[in-house]
This record gives structure tokens, sequence and C-alpha cells, in this order.
């Protein structure tokens, strides 16, 4: 196995430039940190280019090189530089995109400018638990297949399908192209526990600090409100979405 001990190597070139998103989006591909992850990932069928492994952590015997189909080692500065953790796992693979081709609405998250790569992470992996079965990304929402919000979402991103760099109009026709109504998230909405969600829909989530485009509320079937003691002033917004989505699966039941 080769070990690669300068910065200016071309193949270690080209994966620092995924830790960029329009590198990422260039490139058509995206890093995964982590025996785990990658797991996930070939699990849903993405193609895995290579896997680097840590040459310090191999010396420790912290990695297997049998693990993966390992083509070359990063001397452990190299490595903790591309994975940009100070500790990382000791492996970070190098994989492909692939299109989504989302069946029609169902229960689709819409993420409009989330733009915490946490936050939406965290969200894509509720989502996912919550038997929701598809994401839609407004322009100027994080990344969803950043490291961390591949970290936050634990896998998650590779298991729904996406749509991203949509805007706020293409995602109001797709809902309605569907038969999905359009609930949108914000305070001073409907009840929650006054909802009912059977049947198709798309929850739009907005901005942490903004809220929803004002495009969404005014097209909204129903703007949804969670109910707060006085003193509260809101939710993290993942939270807030994680209450929304899992009321609509107690809701659903069977159904999801």
């Amino acid at each position: 196995m080769k070990t690669v001990t300068s910065k200016d190597n071309p193949v270690l070139k080209a994966a620092r430039k995924l830790r960029t998103r329009k590198g990422r989006e260039d490139a058509g591909a995206f890093l995964v940190p982590g025996q785990k992850l990658i797991r996930e990932a070939l699990g849903a069928g993405y193609v895995v280019e290579r896997v680097f492994i840590n040459a310090g952590a191999l010396e420790r015997g912290e990695a297997c090189p049998g693990e993966y189909p390992c083509e070359i080692a990063l001397e452990e500065k190299l490595f903790i530089e591309l994975a940009g953790t100070v500790t990382p796992q000791p492996y970070i693979a190098v994989v492909k995109r692939h299109g989504d081709e989302p069946s029609p609405c169902r229960r689709a998250l819409v993420l409009d400018r989330v733009g915490d790569p946490g936050n939406a992470g965290a969200m894509v992996r509720t989502a996912l638990a919550a038997g929701m079965d598809q994401v839609w990304c407004v322009k100027g929402t994080a990344d969803l297949f950043s490291d961390k919000a591949i970290r936050s979402s634990a896998g998650a991103v590779f298991h729904l399908p996406l749509r991203e760099g949509l805007e706020a109009e293409e995602c109001i026709d797709l809902a309605a192209e569907s038969g999905a109504k359009l609930f949108v998230l914000s305070s001073g909405g409907k009840d929650l526990y006054d909802m009912e969600f059977f049947g198709a829909f798309a929850l739009v989530i907005g901005n942490e600090g903004a809220g929803p485009q004002d495009k969404f509320l005014a097209a909204a079937d129903t703007v949804v409100g969670i109910p707060m003691a006085p003193k509260a002033e809101s939710l993290n917004a993942a939270a807030a979405a994680a209450v929304v989505m899992y009321e609509a699966r107690r809701q659903g039941g069977k159904d999801i």
C-alpha cells in the first residue's frame, strides 16, 4: 500500500477539493468519514471510488487494512487535514453522487434555507426515522453532502431521495402536482395538535433565524404552530421539525 507524505499528491489534492461545496458539485463526489458511514453509503447503493487510511492509525494497530480495498495510506497530519477533525476515524472514502428520481410526494420534508449543516443533517435523520419519503432543499440550504451534515444525519442522507437547489415556487408546484397539502411551520400557526396529517403532504421548515419565506406562507394549505409554555420563545429548528414529523407519524400509524 502506498503511503502519501506530500500535500501535492494529485489524488490527495483532488480529494481535498471535496471539502468545499463547489468541489463536490464539480466532481459529483463527496467525502464519507468512518467505517459505519462508509458501510451506510455502500448499503444504499453508492459507489465508493477509493478509501484513504490513516497511516498513523495503521501503525498503532487502530485500523485494519483488509476491511476496505484501501489503496492509499495518508501520513497522519495529511489525513487529519483531509478529515477536518482533530481525532478522526481511520478511514475516509471518496463516494460518487448518483441521481435521485423521487416518486410523487407522499410525505416530503422541505428545508427552506436551513443554513446550519448540523441542523439540516439532524432533520434528515429524523425524517427517515419518522417515515418521510423524500427531502427537498431550497437554494440557500446547507449542503447535505458536507461531512458535518452526513455525520449529523448518521447516514440518513444516503437513504432518502433528495432534490436540491430548488426555488420556493418549484417546491409549491411539486406539492401541487403530487396532490400533497403544503404545511408550513411558523410561530402563530394552527395548533399542531389540532392538525390532521393523513394523506400526502410537504412540510416546510424555514431558516433558523428568518423562518419560512413569504411565498411558502402565502401558498400554505395550513401554517402550523407548536404550542409552548409562556416563557418559551422558540425551539431549535431541528427540534421543532422533529416534533411535527413525529406527530404526523403518530397520526399515520401503520399508514407510514
